[in-house]
């Protein structure tokens, strides 16, 4: 997937690496080798291509590139999204200059010698989705401006999340009628649903910023990028944690949000769809404490996170030459 994002945009050096699993398994073995490999494929990269930093990301694969950094005396400047750091995050550290966190009670998760090295800056945003059209939104969706129900925001990403799709169908009717639907469904369903007050589609591209614009209430995931992203425009939040398969990363996302009561969280599958219904049906009753739960999630956000960033790694690249008969 990264090769065809970047694909002639910038260069783009493959390497090979693995995964720790966090149970027993074979492939544990065979990625410690993998790993190795990685490591001597990013030094041998990096001797050639001498880069002046390295920045990551955080993950498994941004884990030999970081190792190999360390070997050549590279600086390495680490970003982590998530309210607690991951394996690859923690490994990482101990390779990295400065380790950029979103929220300052990350901080406390690093080994005391490397706290020093933490720098909150927030996570990256992308500037278009600040730009939206609430008008352009309504438009795009077939919505009436006029019409004075509000617009709830269902989405489960560009894959979908099966959880997020069941809900929406199974939600009564009493409370659809309260609100004006639009739900991407994920590109693994293949539907498209355009009517008076619902609006479904597989995925939504760069119609989402003004779609966001539109929408008074999203129904989310709490993958860190989505909360940030839904958060800094100021939309209260209903969360669905992806629990199932993961580390548990989402549900501490979600426990920073919930305890600024800038989102509501559900992790009980039983009771998702009664539960969400019930708070559909109290926001769509109280719009003013809708409005003041968006106002707390902007509160715990900051918009200029991707130039803390820079900064901090411009901080080890060599200043610019000065052009000629400039002082």
């Amino acid at each position: 997937m990264e090769r065809r994002i970047v694909a002639g945009r910038v260069p783009y050096h493959g390497i090979p690496t693995g995964k720790l699993r966090r149970y027993l398994s074979l492939e544990n073995v065979r990625d410690l080798f993998r790993v190795g490999a990685g490591v001597m494929r990013a030094w041998g990269l990096m001797r050639t291509l001498k880069p002046a930093a390295v920045f990551s990301k955080g993950g498994f694969v941004s884990v030999p590139p970081v190792i190999a950094a360390g070997i050549l005396g590279i600086p390495v400047v680490s970003h982590e999204s998530d309210a607690d750091p991951g394996l690859a995050t923690k490994i990482n550290a101990r390779f990295s200059r400065r380790i950029c966190v979103a929220y300052e009670s990350t901080r406390t998760c690093f080994a005391p010698r490397y706290r020093g090295r933490v720098a909150v800056t927030g996570n990256p945003l992308r500037p278009e989705v600040l730009r939206g059209s609430r008008l352009v939104g309504l438009e795009y969706l077939g919505f009436s401006p006029d019409d004075p129900r509000p617009v709830v925001l269902f989405m489960g990403g560009s894959q979908g999340a099966r959880q997020i799709n069941e809900l929406v169908e199974q939600l009564p009717p009493a409370t659809q009628a309260r609100w004006r639907v639009v739900h991407q469904t994920g590109t693994s369903v293949r539907v498209v649903v355009r009517r008076e007050d619902h609006h479904a589609a597989g995925y939504f591209g760069a119609e989402l910023a003004d779609i966001l614009a539109a929408a008074d209430l999203v129904v989310c995931r709490a993958g860190a990028s989505t909360l940030w992203e839904v958060a800094a425009l100021g939309l209260p939040m209903l969360l669905v944690p992806l629990v199932e398969g993961s580390r548990g990363d989402q549900v501490r996302n979600a426990a920073v949000f919930e305890r600024a009561r800038a989102a509501v969280c559900f992790r009980s599958a039983r009771t998702l769809v009664a539960d969400v219904a019930a708070s559909l049906d109290q926001y769509a009753a109280d719009q003013e404490e809708m409005r003041q739960m968006g106002d707390r999630a902007r509160s715990l956000v900051r918009v200029d996170a991707a130039d803390r960033i820079a900064d901090i790694i411009a901080e080890y690249l060599d200043p610019l030459p000065v052009p000629a008969g400039r002082a």
